[in-house]
C-alpha cells in the first residue's frame, strides 16, 4: 500500500483521516444533547455545560501538544490521539450517570486536543502546495463534522445514545490500527540562514498576535453554533419533520433528533465545498484579503439564521457554514507566514488553545442566551462576533501592508 502511495500522499492520508475523527468525536455530543436531556430529566439549559470540559480540554492541550510535536513525532501524536479517542468513546458510551459521562467526554476533549498542531505542524513542514493540502485536510475535518450528526442520527434509529459512542470507539481503535499502514519518515527542519532585523520580527510578532484575536473570537463563534446548531434545527424544522413523518413514521423521539441530525449532516457538505474552493483560494490569492472576504461573506447568513425556519433555515446555515469554515485553509496558511519553521506546532498549539479553549466557553454563550431569552437569538450575536472577525482582519491587511505587500502561498511567507 505505501509503496503505490508518494510519501506527501501518505502524510496527507494520516492527517486526514486523524482530522475526520477528531472532529466527529468532538460533534457527536450535540448531535446527543436531547436524548441525554430526557434520560436524565434535565433542562436544554442543563445539558449543554457537561460537554464543557471536553470543549476546554480540546483546545488546552494544543499548546503543549504542539512543542511536543515540534521536539518529538508529529506521527506519534496523532496515533496517540487515535487510540485515547477510541478508548475514551467506549468510556462515553458505558458510562451510568452524569458525572461519569462528563469524566470520559473530559478525556475525549483531552485526546482530540493533540490533532491540530501536530496535523497543521506535519502539513506546513512536509507539504509543498500547503494550501491546497489544508484544503484536503479541511475537508476531511468538515467531513467528520458532518458525519458526526449523521452517524448518531442512524445510531438512534437502532439504539440509545450509548451505543452512538460505544461504536464510534471501535472505529477509533482501528483507525489507531490502520494507521501504522501509512509509515514515513519525517524530516527535520532548520531555518535557512536568513537574518530578519528586530523590527521584522516584531513586525511579525505583532501580525500574528492581531491573527490570534480574529481567531479567538472566531473559535467562540465556531463552538456556539456547533453546539446549538442540531437542536435548534429540531426546535425550528417542525415542518419538515412533519413531512418526513409522513413519508417514514418517527416513532420514537430518538428517531425525529436522528432525522435532525442527517439534517445537520447535510449542511456540513456544503462546509467540505467551502474547504475545497478555500484551499484553491489559499494558493492563488493574497491570504489576507481572501481572509477578509470569505468571513464577511458569513456574516449575512448568520444573521438570517436567527429569522427563519424548516428549508431557508437549512439553507442560511449551509450558507454560514460554507464561509465560516471554508476559510479554515485560508487561515491556516496565513498562521505559517508569520512564524518561523521550527515553531510552527507550537504556532499552530497557540492558535487551537485559544481557538477551542477559550472557544469552549461559548457553551455558557449558549446555555445563558437559552435560558433567557430562546436560542433564536443567539444568531445576532454571532453576527456581531462576525463583524468583529473582519474588523481585525482588515486591521491586519493595513498594519501588515508596507512591510508585506503580498501574502500568500505563491512565494513563501
Amino acid at each position: 500500500m505505501t509503496e503505490s502511495m508518494s510519501r506527501e500522499s501518505r502524510i496527507i492520508a494520516l492527517t486526514g483521516v486523524s482530522h475526520f475523527f477528531t472532529h466527529m468525536f468532538i460533534l457527536i455530543f450535540p448531535a446527543l444533547v436531547l436524548p441525554i436531556m430526557r434520560e436524565y430529566d434535565l433542562t436544554m439549559a442543563e445539558v449543554f455545560p457537561i460537554g464543557f470540559m471536553m470543549y476546554f480540554l480540546y483546545g488546552v492541550l494544543a499548546l503543549p501538544a504542539g512543542y511536543f510535536a515540534d521536539r518529538w513525532s508529529k506521527a506519534g501524536i496523532l496515533r496517540l490521539c487515535l487510540i485515547g479517542m477510541g478508548i475514551s468513546s467506549i468510556s462515553a458510551g458505558l458510562s451510568g450517570s452524569v458525572f461519569g459521562l462528563k469524566v470520559s467526554l473530559g478525556l475525549i476533549g483531552l485526546f482530540c486536543g493533540l490533532y491540530h498542531p501536530a496535523g497543521m505542524g506535519l502539513i506546513a513542514h512536509e507539504i509543498k502546495q500547503q494550501g491546497s493540502a489544508h484544503g484536503i485536510n479541511g475537508i476531511m475535518g468538515n467531513l467528520g463534522i458532518a458525519s458526526a450528526p449523521l452517524f448518531a442520527g442512524l445510531a438512534l434509529f437502532f439504539g440509545d445514545w450509548r451505543v452512538v459512542y460505544l461504536v464510534a470507539g471501535a472505529m477509533g481503535l482501528i483507525a489507531f490500527g490502520m494507521s501504522y499502514l501509512l509509515g514515513f519518515e519525517e524530516t527535520e527542519h532548520h531555518d535557512a540562514p536568513v537574518k530578519k532585523s528586530g523590527k521584522e520580527r516584531s513586525d511579525n510578532i505583532l501580525y500574528f498576535g492581531i491573527l490570534c484575536g480574529a481567531m479567538t473570537v472566531a473559535g467562540l463563534t465556531y463552538r456556539a453554533n456547533m453546539t446549538a446548531l442540531p437542536a435548534y434545527l429540531e426546535l425550528r424544522a417542525g415542518d419538515v419533520l412533519q413531512w418526513l413523518n409522513g413519508i417514514a413514521p418517527l416513532a420514537t423521539e430518538n428517531a425525529q433528533t436522528g432525522a435532525v441530525g442527517v439534517m445537520v449532516s447535510a449542511v456540513f457538505l456544503f462546509a467540505m465545498a467551502g474547504q475545497y474552493v478555500g484551499g484553491k483560494v489559499a494558493d492563488r490569492y493574497d491570504l489576507r484579503w481572501s481572509y477578509i472576504v470569505y468571513q464577511s461573506m458569513s456574516l449575512p447568513f448568520a444573521l438570517a439564521m436567527a429569522y427563519l425556519y424548516d428549508i431557508p433555515l437549512w439553507f442560511a446555515a449551509a450558507g454560514h457554514v460554507f464561509f465560516a469554515l471554508g476559510m479554515q485553509p485560508i487561515e491556516n496558511s496565513l498562521v505559517s507566514k508569520f512564524l518561523p519553521k521550527r515553531w510552527l506546532s507550537t504556532g499552530y498549539g497557540i492558535k487551537f488553545t485559544l481557538v477551542f479553549a477559550l472557544g469552549s466557553l461559548a457553551v455558557y454563550q449558549v446555555s445563558y442566551v437559552e435560558k433567557l431569552w430562546g436560542l433564536e437569538y443567539l444568531y445576532p450575536l454571532l453576527a456581531i462576533q462576525v463583524g468583529v472577525i473582519v474588523l481585525l482582519a482588515t486591521a491586519l491587511l493595513i498594519a501588515s501592508r508596507k512591510t508585506r505587500p503580498r501574502v500568500d502561498n505563491s512565494g513563501g511567507g
